[in-house]
C-alpha cells in the first residue's frame, strides 16, 4: 500500500492517525460531499441518467463496506 500523503499543508494527521470519532466525522463529511457532487453531476448530465449510474456505484460501494471483515 502506498504511503498516505497529506492533502493540505495544515493537515497534522493522516486518516489512520485520527481517533475513531475524528474518522467518523471525516467519513460523514466525505459522504455529504459525495451526495452534493452527485446532485451537481445529475443536473449536468440529466437526473435520470445520473441517478441510475450513481445508484449502481453506491450499491457496489455499500457491498464493499458490508464485507469489511
Amino acid at each position: 500500500m502506498p504511503p498516505t500523503i497529506r492533502r493540505h499543508q495544515n493537515d497534522t494527521k493522516t486518516f489512520e492517525e485520527l481517533t475513531a470519532k475524528e474518522q467518523a466525522l471525516a467519513v460523514n463529511a466525505h459522504t455529504v460531499w459525495y451526495l452534493k457532487a452527485a446532485r451537481a453531476h445529475g443536473r449536468r448530465i440529466g437526473v435520470t441518467k445520473a441517478t441510475e449510474k450513481i445508484a449502481r456505484l453506491l450499491e457496489r460501494m455499500a457491498a464493499q463496506v458490508r464485507n469489511l471483515n
